[in-house]
C-alpha cells in the first residue's frame, strides 16, 4: 500500500485584481489618514465598491470585501486547503470588512471608518 501525504501551506496574501493590496485593517489604519486625496486612497485600496455624493460636493467611497478561509484536517493535522476532496475534516471561516472613507468638498479625506467581522 502506497500512501502519500500532501500538505498545502497558506501563500502570502494576494493582490487584488488591480493589483494593489489587499484590504486589511492594518492597510486602513497605517494608510488612509485626514487630508489624503482620492487619488492616494485609491492607489492604496483600490477602486471602491460604491461612491455617494453628498451636499457641497462631498462624498463617501465605501469599500467592501468578504473573506473565506478554508482549513482541512489531513494525517493528523491541520492545513489550509483549498478544493481538495480527499480531505477528511474541513473547517471555515469567513470574515467581511466594510471601509468608509468620507472626503470634504475640497475631496480630502475628512474621516475613516471600518468594521470588520469574523464567522
Amino acid at each position: 500500500m502506497l500512501l502519500t501525504a500532501c500538505t498545502i501551506t497558506a501563500p502570502e496574501l494576494p493582490t487584488d485584481r488591480d493589483g494593489k493590496q489587499n484590504l486589511t485593517v492594518g492597510v486602513v489604519q497605517k494608510s488612509i489618514h485626514r487630508g489624503m486625496s482620492g487619488s492616494e486612497v485609491a492607489e492604496t485600496l483600490g477602486s471602491p465598491n460604491m461612491v455617494t455624493s453628498g451636499p457641497n460636493g462631498s462624498e463617501v467611497w465605501v469599500y467592501d470585501r468578504t473573506f473565506s478561509q478554508v482549513e482541512a484536517s489531513a494525517a493528523g493535522g491541520w492545513t489550509f486547503a483549498s478544493q481538495d476532496a480527499g480531505v477528511g475534516i474541513r473547517r471555515s471561516t469567513q470574515s467581511t470588512l466594510t471601509v468608509v472613507v468620507k472626503f470634504d468638498a475640497e475631496k480630502k479625506v475628512s474621516d475613516v471608518a471600518y468594521h470588520q467581522s469574523k464567522f
